[in-house]
C-alpha cells in the first residue's frame, strides 16, 4: 500500500486518532490479529468474534493503531464503520498516479482459474501483477488485496464475487476496473438470488461498472443482462470453447500432462499446452486469455504463459497414490455444471485407462428450492456415466444417491467418508473428489495424501 501517517489515514476515513502520534508511519493493514506486523494497521472488524478484543494482541505485535468504533486502550482511530473505513482506504490506495490497472473477473465458475491463468500469462510477459489470493474476493477480502499489493504493482487481477445484488457494485466501488472479464452464469448462489436472470443480471454489474473506453470480456452465449445489455465498450471479446465468436477454441484434446488445444482470434492462432486437467477448464482460459489480448498481448505470449500455469490448489489436480490409485481433486467447491464436467472428464479417463471409477461427492450448496433435484441429476449422471461406486459426503449429498442405482453409501462428514473410503479403494482406481468448500473434502483428500503416499 502507498505509505501514510497516521494523521493522513484519519483524513482518508474521516477517523479521530485517539491516544496515538499522527506521525506515526502506517507499511501495511491487517484483520487477523496473530499475523500483525510492525507498521500495520489494525482493522477491528465485527464477525463471528468482536475484533476489538485482540486489539490488544494486535498492539503487542507492532500495530501502529486499531481502527475502531469506539476508543480502545491502544491508539485508536475512531469511524463509525471499520469495515467502510477498510474500503474508502483501499479506493483512496488506488486513486495515485501511478496507481495499477485493475482487471476485475466475475462468474458463477471458473473464476480463481481465469485469475491464475491470467496472472501467470501477464508475470511471463515481464508485467509486475498482484492478484487475489485465496478466497479473498468479498468487500473484506478485496480491499485487503488492493492494500497488500506492492506500490510497483502495474496490474491488479481481482476476483469479485457476489451472494446478492448489488455486491459487484459495490466491489466495482472500491476497485474500479478498467477491464472486467466474465467467466461464465451457472446455477449457484440461487438461494439468495432466486431465478438465473436474477444472478445474470447480478453479475451484469460488472459490465455497467466499465468505462465507456474500458474493455469486456465474455461467454458469447450468456444472458444479455449478463454483459451489461445496451452497454458498449472501447473493446469487447466474445469467446467460446465450441463454434465461433471473437475468441475460440479448436483441436481441443485432453492428454495427461495437460490440455493441448488451438486458439484462434481474427485470423490468427497459436498452439496451446497447458497443465490444466479437464475440458471444463476451457472457458476460463479462453476468458483469461481473453483478458490478456485486451492488455496487448499476442497469442504467443498468451499461450507461452499458459505453459507455465500452476493453479490455486484442489482444482483439478491429479497425482498418484500407492498401488496406482490415481485421483483428480477438484475439491475446492462445486456447482452443477462443474460437477457434469468433471464427471465426465473422470469418465473418459477412467474407461481409457481400463480403471475403476469411484466418485466422491460433497454436497453442493446455496442451490435454492431446486438444491434436490440438481443433485439428482447429478446421481443420474453418476449412473449415466459408468461410476462404479459413489461416496456421499454431508446431508445434502443424500440426494445424489436417491437416483444412482450403483453402489453407493452416505457419509455425515468427510473424517467418516476418509476411513470408508480407505478401506473400499482397490489397486488402479480412478478417484474423483468434488464438494462445496463446506464439506470440507480438502480434509479427506489430505488423509489419503498420508496413509497412501507413494514411497
Amino acid at each position: 500500500m502507498r505509505q501514510a501517517t497516521l494523521a493522513q489515514i484519519a483524513s482518508v476515513i474521516e477517523a479521530k486518532l485517539v491516544g496515538g502520534d499522527g506521525g506515526t508511519l502506517v507499511t501495511g493493514v491487517n484483520v487477523d490479529s496473530r499475523t500483525v506486523r510492525d507498521g500495520d494497521l489494525f482493522f477491528a472488524l465485527t464477525g463471528e468474534t468482536d475484533g476489538t478484543d485482540y486489539a490488544s494482541h494486535a498492539n503487542e505485535r507492532g500495530a501502529s493503531a486499531t481502527v475502531a468504533s469506539q476508543p480502545l486502550d491502544v491508539p485508536t482511530l475512531v469511524v463509525d464503520d471499520p469495515q467502510s473505513a477498510l474500503a474508502k482506504l483501499a479506493r483512496w490506495n488506488l486513486e495515485a498516479d501511478n496507481s495499477p490497472l485493475v482487471v476485475g473477473i466475475t462468474g458463477s465458475v471458473g473464476k480463481t482459474t481465469t485469475k491464475d491463468a491470467l496472472a501467470t500469462i501477464l508475470r511471463f510477459a515481464g508485467k509486475r501483477v498482484s492478484a487475489t489470493e485465496g478466497n479473498f474476493n468479498n468487500e473484506i477480502g478485496l480491499p485487503l488485496t488492493v492494500l497488500a499489493a506492492p506500490e510497483a504493482t502495474e496490474i491488479l487481477v481481482l476476483e469479485m464475487g457476489a451472494t446478492h445484488a448489488g455486491d459487484i457494485k459495490h466491489l466495482c466501488g472500491v476497485a474500479p476496473p478498467s477491464v472486467g472479464i466474465l467467466t461464465a452464469i451457472a446455477p449457484v448462489h440461487l438461494d439468495s438470488f432466486g431465478s438465473i436472470e436474477d444472478l445474470a443480471a447480478a453479475k451484469g454489474e460488472l459490465a455497467m461498472c466499465l468505462p465507456k473506453d474500458g474493455a469486456f470480456v465474455y461467454p458469447n452465449d450468456v444472458l444479455d443482462a449478463a454483459r451489461g445489455a445496451g452497454r458498449s465498450f472501447g473493446k469487447s471479446i466474445a469467446f467460446t470453447g465450441e463454434g465461433e465468436a471473437d475468441l475460440w477454441a479448436s483441436e481441443v484434446e485432453e492428454r495427461e500432462d495437460g490440455l493441448r488445444f488451438t486458439v484462434n482470434y481474427g485470423e490468427k492462432s497459436a498452439e496451446v499446452r497447458t497443465p490444466a486437467f479437464g475440458t471444463h477448464l476451457m472457458s476460463p482460459l479462453l476468458g483469461a486469455i481473453g483478458g490478456a489480448l485486451t492488455l496487448g498481448l499476442s497469442l504467443e505470449e498468451c499461450a507461452a504463459g499458459l505453459a507455465r500455469l500452476k493453479r490455486t490448489g484442489l482444482r483439478g489436480e491429479v497425482y498418484k497414490l500407492r498401488d496406482d490409485i490415481v485421483v483428480y481433486d477438484d475439491s475446492y467447491n462445486a456447482s452443477p455444471v462443474a460437477m457434469s464436467a468433471v464427471l465426465r472428464y473422470g469418465a473418459t479417463h477412467a474407461e481409457s485407462q481400463g480403471r475403476r471409477l469411484v466418485a466422491v461427492f460433497g454436497g453442493m450448496f446455496e442451490l435454492g428450492g431446486g438444491a434436490r433435484e440438481y443433485h439428482r441429476e447429478i446421481g443420474a449422471l453418476s449412473d449415466e456415466v459408468g461410476v462404479d461406486l459413489l461416496l456421499c459426503v454431508g446431508d445434502e449429498a443424500r440426494w445424489y444417491a436417491e437416483a444412482f442405482s450403483g453402489d453407493s453409501s452416505t457419509h455425515s462428514n468427510a473424517e467418516e467418508a476418509a476411513d470408508a473410503l480407505e478401506e473400499a479403494l482397490q489397486p488402479g482406481d480412478y478417484v474423483i473428489v468434488k464438494g462445496s468448500r463446506g464439506v470440507k473434502l480438502d480434509i479427506l483428500t489430505r488423509k489419503l495424501r498420508e496413509r497412501l503416499a507413494l514411497v
